[in-house]
């Protein structure tokens, strides 16, 4: 079986991925789980802590999101 892994189809889950991992940042900043948000808010370098956690957090659910659309994909058809 031949895997076709166009490049939309590629970036999509990605984007999906990052659009989750945008996602869970806010929803960190906005219910502050154990003052998680507020120290994000208030550390000296401000605005790096918030970019590397939204980072990491997409380049994990991106990587996720691609493997199991591939994985899908070979999934046997319903009889």
């Amino acid at each position: 079986m031949k895997l076709d892994l166009t490049p939309r189809f590629v970036l999509a889950h990605i984007g999906v991925g990052a659009a989750l991992s945008t996602l869970l940042c806010g929803a960190i900043l906005l219910a502050d789980p154990l003052g998680l948000g507020t120290l994000l808010r208030r550390a000296e370098d401000h605005p790096l802590p918030l970019l590397l956690l939204w980072f990491f957090c997409t380049l994990t659910f991106a990587s996720v999101q691609l493997g199991v659309a591939i994985m899908l994909r070979f999934e046997n058809p319903p009889r």
